[in-house]
C-alpha cells in the first residue's frame, strides 16, 4: 500500500536518507497518485522528482532533471 503525499513528505524530510524510501515507494506512489500509470518503465530520476514535486518536499527541485 502506498503512503499518502503527507506521509511520504513526512518520512522523506525525516532524515538525511529520506526515511529510508526507496524507489518501489516512489513507484507506487507514483502509481497511486495518478502520476505514472508505469512508473517503473520510465527513468527513475524523473519518476522520483514528480513524486518529491506531487508531495511537496522541500528539496524536490533539487531533484529535477
Amino acid at each position: 500500500m502506498s503512503m499518502t503525499k503527507q506521509e511520504f513528505n513526512q518520512r522523506w524530510e525525516s532524515d538525511e536518507s529520506g526515511g529510508g524510501i526507496n524507489f518501489d515507494d516512489i513507484a507506487d506512489c507514483a502509481k497511486a497518485w495518478g502520476i505514472a500509470s508505469t512508473p517503473r518503465t520510465l527513468q527513475m530520476d524523473r519518476v522520483r522528482y514528480l513524486v518529491l514535486k506531487a508531495a511537496g518536499t522541500k528539496d524536490a527541485e533539487e531533484f529535477a532533471s
